[in-house]
């Protein structure tokens, strides 16, 4: 497809946004967004594209993770006075902290909330910050409808890397992994038992930190294989409708979509899903970045001044085990 006509405020706008972006990935993403402006100017019968066309398609074809390069592209001055909030008390202070509760998926759980056990991990070392807080308060939802709660740190456990081995996938293994540490000694053990399995990130460096990686890495173990009638097939140690999940994710970005990162909640989703767990909800919140960096004077959550956006977690938490 040829390259789109685009007025000269057009085409500084889209070499800007190429240049954000890895030299090799260029090529692909150019591509991409002119593929995008050329149909919508062919839906709309106008040409030639400007500025507010090409950001348009950009925000089409790429993660919503670079907004932020997008909101300096389209209005630089307005990208810094967002940003005053890092460098500024008085800014940081009145910065907006919100908390996004996805839309829920309608679930009947198995089992009254009285009988119902909630475990919870963390993978944010910061006991105490803002993805503690909202994990606390979803729990408390759950706890005062009547179900068991427990949590973990992450960064806590003894939890060693994934080496590979793949004795888990050797038919007839009989223990659920090969390393000793945490995850053997007791962990598995309580995710089988468990109701519902609550996943807390932060997001660093435009992804879930690496002790979560790990954990799904080690989870991967719950997948088995086992012979039959001279070929192989898959078996969980989770069954399918056994389990429920809620996904709560922070960062440090201000924006008033609070969707920058939930491609990664979404990914989040994905890797339970793959293990049988199906996450009925989710949380997405923003506005902990600054010069605190996401407490207050007396190192508090910044979200405790927030307790409209605290309400969304305690809701949600009590939905996880009344389905209501």
């Amino acid at each position: 497809m040829p390259e789109p006509v685009l007025d000269e405020e057009g085409q500084a706008t889209l070499e800007a946004i190429l240049e954000r972006r890895p030299a090799i990935t260029r090529p692909a993403l150019r591509q991409k967004i002119t593929h995008f402006i050329n149909l919508t100017m062919q839906a709309r019968g106008s040409t030639p594209g400007g500025k507010d066309l090409v950001l348009e398609a950009t925000r089409f074809v790429i993660s919503p993770a670079f907004t932020p390069h997008l909101d300096a592209v389209e209005n630089l001055g307005k990208y810094r006075d967002r940003r005053s909030y890092k460098f500024d008390k008085d800014a940081y202070y009145t910065a907006p902290r919100i908390v996004k509760r996805w839309p829920s998926v309608a679930h009947q759980p198995q089992k009254p909330p009285r009988e119902m056990k909630v475990l919870a991990f963390n993978s944010s070392p910061r006991k105490g910050g803002n993805t503690d807080v909202l994990m606390d308060e979803a729990l408390r939802g759950a706890s005062e409808a009547g179900a068991q709660t427990e949590k973990y740190m992450l960064q806590k456990l003894n939890i060693r890397y994934c080496v590979g081995c793949r004795k888990c996938k050797e038919p007839g293994y009989e223990k659920i992994c090969s390393l000793k540490d945490d995850m053997s000694d007791f962990i598995y053990q309580k995710i089988l038992d468990a109701d519902v399995i609550v996943i807390g990130l932060p997001i660093y460096t435009g992804r879930e930190p690496a002790q979560l990686a790990t954990f799904f890495d080690r989870l991967d173990c719950e997948r088995r294989f086992d012979t039959h009638e001279d070929r192989v097939t898959a078996t969980r140690l989770i069954k399918p409708g056994e389990k429920t999940a809620m996904v709560i994710c922070t960062w440090g970005y201000v924006n008033d979509a609070v969707d920058v990162y939930d491609h990664i909640v979404e990914r989040m989703m994905v890797l339970l899903h793959g293990h049988r767990v199906e996450t009925v909800e989710a949380l997405s919140a923003c506005g902990f970045a600054g010069m605190l960096h996401g407490f207050d004077d007396d190192h508090r959550a910044i979200i405790l001044r927030y307790p409209e956006e605290l309400k969304k977690a305690y809701e949600a938490g009590r939905a996880l085990v009344t389905g209501e």
